[in-house]
């Protein structure tokens, strides 16, 4: 009979990744939907080994802090469930993001908890929610992956890859930042890998209690992740451009300081409508990954992020995709073969 699993939290291509790979690990596998005001019972996860918390999506347009109680809520109720299913292990899937800016790097799990954005702030207060679930008792694991890249996301780094579409579809050569910041990405199948591995590692001491970076083996400049996407995608790297920390810190200050409804809303959604007309300029396009600037993205374009990853190699883990630069063209080029990202080779009509 195959060990159990249960997966709980918002459905997507993250959860469809993991529950993929504990399949293949010899889990069956159940999701289980959470609700903030109702609880589950512990029989809902009966014979569990395994149960996942992977995140909930709570609506953008909600307020901070009720965002906020919602995913602390339903975190909690997640680790409480192993605890009192008797679950070997609940693991929690956060995000490197609950660090903020790092005061030291490579950032280490120990590091101060600063996040800067309301994404950020949320997702640290329910990766608390989940420690306090763990202070009654829950067998709690904590991953935090660096940003995420696959054939089937479409958030994250990807997004600025639609944007270089939408800008620049009558040229073949885009202007790249020189050098930029560095960063690790991982992808998503390393993460669903890295569920797993601490899943099936055999000694608790190692693993409960502790938290987890999850990134690849090299982090790099952002313009050489840029270079690789970039020609996977049918573009060649042009005009080199100077780095300018003070331009990325005055749009910061901007953003921080500007309601989103006064200057974020409006951008994204003239972005949209252009997407929307470069969709319909192109067979087959109804499915194109949308563009979309977040404060998020300025913030790591800022400076750079990197983390400190032995803690989760010294138990025996490693990614299967150590180098983003030589899994990203791959990558790409799904996302053109299944229609999330235009065809370069495809003509449109007017630029937006």
């Amino acid at each position: 009979m195959p060990r159990l699993a249960v997966l709980t939290g918002s459905p997507g291509t993250v959860p469809d990744a993991v529950s993929a790979a504990l399949a293949h690990a010899g889990f069956a596998v159940r999701h289980l939907p959470i609700a903030a005001d109702a609880p589950p019972r512990p029989e809902d996860a009966r014979g569990a080994e395994v149960i996942v918390h992977l995140g909930c999506r709570t609506p953008r347009d909600l307020d901070e802090d009720a965002r906020a109680r919602v995913e602390h809520a339903v975190a909690r109720a997640a680790a409480l469930l192993a605890r009192d299913a008797g679950a070997r292990r609940c693991i929690h899937v956060s995000t490197a993001a609950v660090y903020g800016r790092a005061r030291n790097l490579p950032c280490r799990e120990g590091e101060l908890k600063s996040p800067r954005t309301a994404h950020e702030r949320i997702r640290w207060c329910a990766e608390q929610g989940s420690w306090s679930a763990f202070r009654s008792g829950a067998p709690l694991v904590v991953l935090r992956p660096t940003p995420m890249y696959g054939p089937t996301l479409l958030g994250g780094p990807v997004r600025a890859l639609a944007l270089v579409s939408l800008f620049n579809q009558h040229h073949r050569r885009v202007p790249i930042l020189r050098r930029g910041p560095v960063a690790h990405l991982l992808h998503v199948d390393d993460l669903a890998r890295a569920v797993v591995h601490v899943a099936l590692h055999p000694a608790d001491a190692d693993v409960v209690g502790r938290a987890f970076n999850v990134g690849d083996d090299a982090p790099l400049p952002l313009a050489e992740h840029v270079a690789a996407a970039l020609s996977a995608l049918g573009y060649q790297p042009g005009r080199v451009l100077p780095a300018l920390p003070r331009v990325y810190a005055f749009l910061l200050w901007l953003f921080r300081h500007v309601p989103d409804r006064v200057l974020l809303d409006p951008i994204n959604r003239r972005l949209l409508r252009g997407w929307r007309a470069l969709g319909g300029r192109r067979p087959g396009a109804g499915g194109l990954l949308s563009p979309r600037i977040e404060r998020e993205a300025l913030h790591w374009m800022a400076r750079d992020h990197y983390y400190d990853t032995s803690r989760l190699r010294a138990i025996g883990w490693r990614p299967a995709h150590p180098i983003s630069t030589t899994a990203l063209p791959d990558v790409v080029r799904a996302l053109v073969a299944t229609r999330r990202l235009p065809d370069p080779g495809t003509p449109a009509l007017p630029a937006w």
